[in-house]
């Protein structure tokens, strides 16, 4: 598979290719290079956008997809990736409006070496860190938590012979914050920054990643509010295969429980 995982993972088993690292919440969140944020409201900006017409359909054009499932339709075992994406219900589905909604509970399986199920898009078309200009842009709404209460929507990740090593990790956390994470370097220690806050459950919120040569910026936008991170792409990545996830990519362990997990909508998805 492929994503970003759980260290203890990373340094106590051997990684089939495409699984993912580092759980952010096992990450030591050390600090940021640059980091701006500003407010153009108040605290309680007016939520969630309105517009006049039906927006067009998410594409799934250019993703595979990871499951909390495996190849048998089990809820254990190792997951299974969809190529290329398509709605898979309950895990994902088409919306009237044409949005998708994403459902990854803990009760599932999940790669080698990550503790947590997910239901995340993983971009086909990989790039090389540190050149040319690449975007992520994303609008989600945020539905349900999981126990940990710390979901990852979106991410930089390693790909092909380094799919087990993540780079830049975006969460949305408890108290409505969105948070980007970056490794250090591949094999450990990373910064964090908080991006923005006061981003509220059932709101439509966007985000952008951007990766221009050596810098990478994350910028997002709730009501009339926008913050961003800005961070370089570490010199130890440079040269890497990477490539854009986005999805639900809940951080509880996996267990049993027949309710816990995470869900959102994503009314808008594209990369450049």
């Amino acid at each position: 598979m492929k994503d970003h995982d759980n260290l203890r993972a990373l340094f106590n088993t051997g990684r089939r290719p495409r699984a993912l690292v580092a759980g952010a919440g096992a990450l030591a969140l050390t600090g940021v290079l640059s980091v701006t944020a500003f407010l153009s409201g108040s605290a309680s900006a007016a939520p969630a956008h309105t517009t006049s017409k039906s927006p067009a359909a998410v594409s799934l054009s250019g993703w595979n997809l990871t499951l909390p499932v495996d190849s048998s339709g089990c809820q254990c075992g190792s997951a299974t990736e969809v190529s290329p994406a398509t709605v898979k219900a309950p895990w994902l589905v088409r919306n009237a409006d044409g949005s998708l909604t994403f459902w990854a509970p803990t009760k599932g399986a999940h790669t080698p070496h990550s503790l947590h199920p997910r239901t995340e898009l993983v971009s086909t078309a990989d790039f090389t860190a540190g050149t040319g200009t690449h975007t992520l842009t994303g609008t989600f709404i945020m539905q349900k938590l999981p126990s940990a209460n710390d979901i990852m929507i979106g991410q930089i990740h390693g790909g092909g012979a380094s799919s087990a090593i993540p780079l830049l990790m975006l969460h949305y956390r408890n108290n409505g914050e969105l948070v980007v994470v970056t490794r250090k370097n591949p094999i450990s220690g990373s910064t964090s920054a908080t991006v923005l806050t006061g981003v509220p459950m059932n709101a439509a919120f966007s985000y952008t990643i951007t990766q221009s040569g050596m810098k990478m910026t994350v910028t997002a936008t709730y009501g009339g509010r926008h913050g961003s991170a800005v961070v370089p792409v570490p010199s130890s990545f440079r040269g890497m295969d990477v490539r854009f996830q986005a999805g639900d990519y809940q951080q509880t362990d996996a267990n049993n429980s027949s309710t816990d997990g995470g869900r959102l909508t994503v009314t808008a998805l594209s990369q450049s």
